[in-house]
């Protein structure tokens, strides 16, 4: 496997995901000074067409630099697991351009797949649990890791699932052992991922390859409108606002434990609707999570 990375800390890292929103920056502006040890960074958050810097991308690394804090890069458009799409060559150098500008540890992508014949979903999509898939984003991790040479996939929060919902773990086993690469383990995505499949969440994360898990990630969620579906079903979205849930929390306590290498853990939360409001509820998710961490 190869080398952890070191980030100088006796445990792992507490970070927030930067969001390049004024609101979501103003109203943390305490917490992200000086609290936090880490950021998240999603580069396409700050790009333009062509993966070119953004009106915002002067002012996220104009902060990240002032911060001095350790940075890791977080992807969701590379698409991991399709073959490349026609944008993936300008991504790539966009890529290598914010990794020398904010000094990405290492760089993650969500697990799935979200292009094919020009077209682009708006999520990444299921993978089967099969070889072919472990293959295809094997490769893809070796394109990004000619530009980060640490790399990591993320767990989705799936609507469905193709195969038994609890094979997906062996996939990302498959895939770490073929990329020699890590697993950024959002809890919130498996909590909503087990709800919306049937599977019990317990069950899902004494499958999960602990050796290979370098990040996890908190956040809360959202449940579906029921009229959505004809069934009226309600449905766990990876909605990233409000409150980490209860469960979250208490599988994060059963993971800590299990994970050796794990290096960061960030709290995430989209800005959307982002007030004082918010910004207490996300303070206090972040002392909750640091008083476990220490």
């Amino acid at each position: 496997m190869i080398a952890v990375p070191d980030l100088g800390a006796a445990r792992p890292l507490l970070g927030v995901s930067l969001q390049p929103d004024p609101a979501f920056l103003h109203h943390n502006r305490a917490l992200l000074a000086e609290r936090a040890e880490l950021f998240e960074v999603t580069p396409e958050t700050v790009w333009r067409a062509g993966a070119l810097p953004g009106p915002r991308h002067a002012e996220l690394l104009s902060l990240v630099r002032a911060a001095g804090r350790p940075v890791t890069g977080h992807g969701v458009l590379f698409g991991l697991g399709a073959a490349p799409p026609d944008r993936r060559a300008a991504w790539l150098a966009g890529l290598r351009r914010d990794r020398d500008a904010f000094g990405f540890a290492w760089f993650s992508e969500h697990l799935g797949w979200a292009d094919h014949a020009g077209a682009h979903s708006a999520l990444p999509l299921p993978l089967p649990p099969t070889e072919e898939a472990a293959a295809t984003v094997a490769a893809s991790l070796a394109e990004l890791r000619a530009v980060t040479p640490i790399v990591a996939f993320e767990n989705n929060a799936d609507l469905f699932c193709l195969g038994e919902p609890l094979q997906q773990t062996e996939l990302f086993a498959a895939v770490c052992e073929r990329a020699d690469a890590f697993l950024v383990l959002d809890l919130h995505n498996a909590f909503a991922f087990c709800r919306n499949l049937g599977v019990e969440l317990d069950a899902f994360l004494e499958r999960v390859p602990w050796q290979r898990v370098l990040e996890i990630h908190l956040s809360g969620g959202n449940e579906s409108d029921p009229d959505w579906l004809a069934s009226r079903r309600v449905l766990r979205l990876d909605s990233h606002d409000g409150a980490v849930p209860e469960t979250v929390w208490r599988a994060f306590e059963r993971s800590l434990p299990r994970a050796p290498n794990l290096r960061a853990v960030v709290l995430e939360w989209l800005p959307d609707g982002f007030g004082a409001g918010e910004a207490a509820v996300l303070a206090a998710d972040f002392e909750r999570a640091r008083a476990m961490l220490c």
